[in-house]
C-alpha cells in the first residue's frame, strides 16, 4: 500500500508543476517596428503587457525623445482608454507663422488612462508619427506603467551594444536611411538551435520527469502487489491521485 501512495504523491506533484502558471518576468514594453526611415513618417505600436498577478495596468505614459522634433501625431482610438497628447513650443516657432500652429509645437509625450489591462493580458497603443529626423540615430521612447495599486514601473533604461539587456529597457527605434536598409546584408541561415530549458521549461521538464518516475514506480508497485496477492485494487490510488490533480488545477 505504501509504494502506491508514493506513486500517487509523485503523480500529483508532477501534474501540479505542469499546471503552474508561466512567470511573466520576460515581458516588457516594446515598440514595433524597431527600424524606421530618416525623414519619413511611420506608424508605431507600443505593446504593454501586465506583469502583475494581483493588479491591473491603469495608466500608460510614453515620453518622446528630446532629440527629435516630432510635430505630427495621430492616434488609433483604443476602446475604454482616453489619450492626452502633450506638446512644447519650438524655438523657431515665430518663423513658422500663425497659420501653421501645429508645426510650431513638438510632441513631448502621450498619456493613456481610463482603461485597464488585466493580469495575463496586453494592450497595443498605435501612434502615427513624423517627420522623423533626417540624420540617422536612435529614438528612445521612455515609458511609465502605472498599476491599480499605485506602483509605477519605469521602462527607461537605454540598451547598449555588447552589454547585457537592462532590467527595464526603454522602447527604441533605430532611424536609418532607406538605402542603408535596402542594402543591409541578409542574415545567414542558421541551424535551428536546441532550446535551452530555463524558467518554465525547467519546470515542465521536472514535471514530466516526475510523471515518468511515478509511472515506473507504479509498474514496480503493481508487480510487487501481484506477487504478494494484495487485496487492494491497483486502481484505487490512481483515482485518488486524479481527484487531487483536478482539485489543485
Amino acid at each position: 500500500m505504501k509504494p502506491i501512495r508514493v506513486v500517487a504523491a509523485t503523480l500529483v506533484a508532477g501534474v501540479a508543476v505542469l499546471l503552474a502558471p508561466t512567470s511573466p518576468a520576460w515581458a516588457h514594453v516594446t515598440v514595433s517596428p524597431s527600424v524606421a526611415t530618416t525623414g519619413g513618417y511611420g506608424t508605431f505600436a507600443f505593446k504593454v503587457p501586465d506583469e502583475r498577478a494581483d493588479a491591473k495596468t491603469t495608466r500608460v505614459e510614453v515620453v518622446f525623445p528630446e532629440n527629435a522634433q516630432l510635430t505630427s501625431v495621430s492616434l488609433r482610438p483604443v476602446p475604454g482608454w482616453t489619450a492626452t497628447v502633450a506638446t512644447r513650443q519650438l524655438p523657431n516657432a515665430a518663423s513658422a507663422g500663425d497659420d501653421d500652429e501645429a508645426a510650431n509645437k513638438a510632441v513631448t509625450g502621450i498619456v493613456w488612462e481610463g482603461g485597464a489591462i488585466k493580469p495575463g493580458e496586453f494592450q497595443v497603443f498605435e501612434v502615427s508619427l513624423g517627420p522623423l529626423p533626417t540624420t540617422p540615430g536612435q529614438l528612445v521612447f521612455k515609458a511609465l506603467q502605472t498599476y491599480s495599486d499605485g506602483e509605477v514601473v519605469r521602462w527607461i533604461d537605454i540598451p547598449e551594444a555588447d552589454a547585457p539587456r537592462p532590467e527595464h529597457p526603454a522602447p527604441v527605434v533605430d532611424v536609418k536611411p532607406a538605402d542603408a536598409q535596402a542594402n543591409a546584408p541578409a542574415a545567414p541561415a542558421a541551424a535551428t538551435p536546441t532550446p535551452t530549458p530555463t524558467g518554465d521549461g525547467v519546470a515542465r521538464l521536472l514535471g514530466w520527469a516526475g510523471l515518468a518516475l511515478g509511472a515506473l514506480a507504479l509498474l514496480t508497485a503493481t508487480a510487487t502487489g501481484l506477487r504478494r496477492r494484495t487485496s487492494v485494487p491497483a486502481s484505487a490510488p490512481l483515482a485518488e491521485a486524479d481527484t487531487a490533480a483536478r482539485l489543485s488545477s
